[in-house]
């Protein structure tokens, strides 16, 4: 089929459909009317989405095929929400939200084309779907034995391997994400039952479902033509994170008759996680530069050019606000540094400011057993954050319902309000084993799943706008209990069969809550207060606020995984301009500016870096404010 083309034209319609954003300088034009296969390399705060969406909503005028569409791919549901949410706002974009098209994560691209199909048409089935509650169970089937117990023992990273069991190949052969797992001796056997057994309770990792979909591939080659008929068209937003196994199954998804555009960044490439790097194609020798940012000015984008690994500088064509600035602390000190950092905001910023962006602290490693002084992680600056969800989002039903306004946006938004409120329908539907929903992780696709079972979908509808709409409803008791009416009068026909109201309500999933649902959110937020005023810095890892914009963001020096490397103590002789980043730098150095790259490309108006006052030397505090920077000590 002839995709249609964006022309010159349709460059000038944007101005009516985008009237914010501005997209007349050469590099995004060029983007825009690119129609063949090619790479797209932006830069942090570039407006790459943006660009996507754009070329999406002219395409979207133009589409005139009711059964192939235009496929778009993140990695991660941050991106995919925000390109959906840009769509909905109009007729022609929301267009795209329906069949034949599809916009997801690369996950919910392959569970639902390849890998639950593949587990149904074998007789499996499904329960779950999360890499942490896999090493749960796992963990917690294999250290009943002995010689499993034994050799985590003398073997560091022993329970990391079993934690991240999984099947590799057609013939589902054991390996793990985290490690080799032993070929021989007393564990091997053990290890190979506790995979199974999950497996057979339909307990899976998500890169298992990568396997069950290349063993389908392999099994029908033709799937591959199917795939490519039904979408001509396919977009892959975050690039730069897929992994080298992810990589090569999206080369089998479709052949060459389908156009295929890639956008990211290289210099944030952070969630790949094991693999041949040697071997990703992104970006081509060819790709189309977006090099200039509009999320920050010269100075932070002159600090952020300092840490990335390749391409050009990037540009930073927005004001500066504030300079850079350096807090360096005292080990003694460690635990009152978010603290000083939101006093800080609140000297610098406006009420209104504040109100306008989130305000962050990001820290590359969560946990581990590094012995050196902190900040080692984000438990030396925020102890309670052990026991936070992964991601920064409730995970419990009682926390979804009850998540905290949020001070910069006239509490939380509706759109973040119907999103926890999909997942927690979706909890509570997994929990009473609806047959409909199996596999299915993502909320955001819950009322298409639905759809396509031919149900009605109106009275889950409901629920979300009743749900989110009633604030603090995991609170209390009463709160509770109407919850519980809420989700069995609406979700009623869905029910399966001989499921009384009586034993739905006693499904574990309503259980009280061990932890008031308040304080499980209260684990990832600082509550500031100073000079009569208060904000609410929120505590995360980077990998979880990647593709984030704040309005400060506060960067804290953790240490390698693996050794005694501290990424500020390396990277910040760079940014004085002591010294060139050593071209010979280790993976782990190369991880770790990655890591800083995204981190310190997150904020608009004020870049924060904190630093063991230890780990810093007066002659590059000396040359760090000769250019410009604003160095204070916490003491």
């Amino acid at each position: 089929m002839t995709i249609p083309a964006i022309t010159e034209e349709d460059l000038a319609e944007l101005k009516s459909l985008t009237k914010d954003l501005d997209f007349s300088d050469a590099e995004r034009r060029a983007v825009l009317l690119a129609a063949d296969s090619s790479d797209i390399n932006a830069a942090p705060g570039s407006g790459k989405t943006s660009v996507l969406v754009a070329k999406l909503l002219l395409l979207s005028r133009k589409w005139r095929h009711d059964k192939r569409g235009i496929c778009v791919l993140s990695h991660t549901n941050v991106a995919r929400e925000e390109i959906q949410r840009r769509l909905g706002a109009t007729p022609d974009g929301s267009r795209l939200l329906a069949h034949p098209h599809f916009i997801g994560t690369i996950h919910a691209f392959v569970d639902r084309f390849l890998a639950l199909p593949a587990l149904r048409s074998e007789g499996r089935a499904v329960d779950v779907i999360d890499d942490d509650v896999f090493e749960r169970r796992a963990l917690s089937l294999a250290l009943r034995h002995k010689p499993v117990w034994g050799w985590t023992q003398h073997k560091a990273n022993a329970k990391d391997i079993i934690g991240g069991l999984i099947y590799r190949g057609p013939n589902l052969d054991l390996t793990s994400e985290n490690g080799d797992v032993p070929k021989t001796g007393a564990c091997r056997p053990i290890l190979e039952a506790v995979k199974a057994q999950l497996t057979a309770e339909g307990v899976f990792r998500y890169a298992d479902m990568f396997t069950f979909a290349e063993k389908l591939l392999a099994k029908l080659p033709g799937i591959k033509d199917q795939l490519s008929r039904r979408f001509p068209l396919v977009y892959i937003d975050e690039m730069q994170d897929t992994s080298w196994d992810q990589e090569a199954l999206l080369a089998k998804l479709f052949n060459d008759s389908v156009v295929v555009q890639r956008f990211g960044d290289v210099n944030q490439r952070i969630l790949v996680g094991n693999g041949d790097f040697a071997k990703l194609s992104f970006p081509s020798a060819k790709a189309l530069p977006i090099s200039t940012s509009k999320r920050f000015g010269p100075k932070i984008a002159e600090s952020v050019s300092g840490v990335r690994i390749g391409g050009p500088a990037v540009i930073g064509t927005a004001a500066d606000v504030h300079p850079p600035m350096l807090v360096m602390y005292t080990t003694e000190r460690v635990g009152h540094v978010l603290n000083y950092f939101g006093t800080r905001v609140i000297d610098l910023f406006s009420e209104e400011a504040v109100h306008q962006r989130p305000v962050k602290a990001l820290c590359a490693r969560k946990q581990s057993e590094a012995k050196q002084s902190p900040g080692r992680t984000l438990l030396d600056y925020w102890p309670s954050y052990s026991d936070t969800p992964r991601g920064g989002r409730a995970a419990s039903l009682w926390a979804l319902l009850n998540q905290v306004e949020k001070p910069w946006v006239n509490g939380i938004p509706m759109h973040d309000r119907a999103m926890d409120a999909k997942r927690a329908v979706l909890l509570v539907l997994r929990a009473a084993k609806v047959p409909h929903i199996d596999g299915l992780r993502d909320a955001s696709q819950l009322l298409r799943r639905l759809t396509d079972a031919n149900l009605d979908v109106m009275p889950v509808r409901h629920l979300v706008r009743e749900l989110a709409l009633k604030q603090g409803l995991g609170a209390t008791v009463a709160g509770r209990l109407q919850a519980v009416q809420l989700f069995h009068d609406y979700l009623a026909p869905l029910l399966p069969k001989g499921l009384s109201a009586a034993k739905f309500a006693s499904l574990p999933v309503f259980a009280a809550p061990v932890i008031a649902p308040e304080q499980e959110v209260s684990h990832r937020l600082c509550r500031v207060e100073h000079k009569g005023r208060f904000i609410e810095v929120e505590i995360g890892t980077v990998a979880s606020m990647k593709g984030e914009t704040h309005l400060a963001t506060l960067v804290l020096e953790s240490v390698a995984h693996r050794g005694n490397q501290f990424d500020l103590a390396q990277a910040l002789p760079v940014l004085a301009n002591l010294n060139p980043r050593d071209p010979r730098m280790t993976d782990t150095g190369l991880s770790q500016f990655r890591n800083l790259y995204v981190a310190m490309s997150r904020p608009t108006s004020l870049l924060c870096l904190a630093v063991n006052k230890a780990r810093v030397t007066a002659d590059c505090v000396a040359a760090l404010q000769k250019n410009g920077w604003a160095v204070e000590e916490l003491s």
